[in-house]
């Protein structure tokens, strides 16, 4: 009797012991489960995000070379537009030399020879306008400017008031300057110098 009491007791204890290990593993399989379903979405939403990232890589690609297509043609009309204003810059100076042309040959039949003539003249009325006289010193009466010439305003240096200088040459406006003195000691001018004769007085 005491012996089919503790088999009974036995058997109770085991099946005890087997539902609770069926529950461990009913646990373990549940986890499992939720591992494989998270998994898989995971792997989902990383393939999406894949097909996202393509498809917006194509459009970049598109847009891109919808971009570059675009700069082609500006650049292709750019060329041409430079070659049209080329050829307009060739045929005005075609007409301009044409029209030039045709008006020396309206006016004169020589123009070369007129213009030569003219020159000439010009240069004879400057010569004529010089005056030579006896070498004479003189001095600034104000600060002055000195030009490269009898008849030119570019100035080459602006003297003081007081300065000395000599001269034989003068025009109708402006007196050359031969010669100046530095520390009382003469100098001859080694270029063209001008200045106005109301800016002078003789000593």
């Amino acid at each position: 009797m005491k012996r089919y009491v503790f088999i009974l007791l036995f058997a109770f204890i085991c099946s005890l012991d087997a539902s609770q290990e069926i529950q461990r593993i009913d646990s373990i399989v549940n986890d499992i489960t939720v591992l494989r379903h998270t998994y898989k979405e995971k792997l989902m939403d990383a393939k999406e995000k894949n097909i996202i990232l393509e498809q917006e890589n194509r459009s970049a690609q598109r847009k891109i070379k919808n971009l570059e297509n675009k700069i082609k043609e500006l650049q292709t009309l750019l060329k041409d537009r430079e070659k049209q204003v080329k050829k307009e810059i060739i045929v005005k100076e075609k007409i301009k030399k044409i029209v030039l042309q045709s008006a020396c040959k309206d006016e004169n039949p020589f123009p070369k020879l007129k213009l030569k003539n003219s020159v000439t003249v010009k240069a004879q009325q400057h010569k004529e306008k010089l005056q030579h006289f006896k070498a004479s010193a003189f001095r600034l009466k104000r600060s002055a400017n000195i030009y490269a010439g009898s008849d030119t305003m570019q100035v080459l240096q602006k003297w003081d008031r007081h300065t000395s200088f000599t001269s034989n040459v003068k025009s109708d406006k402006r007196i050359k300057i031969t010669g100046y003195f530095i520390h009382k000691k003469w100098t001859k001018a080694t270029r063209d110098m001008w200045v106005n004769l109301t800016d002078v007085e003789q000593k």
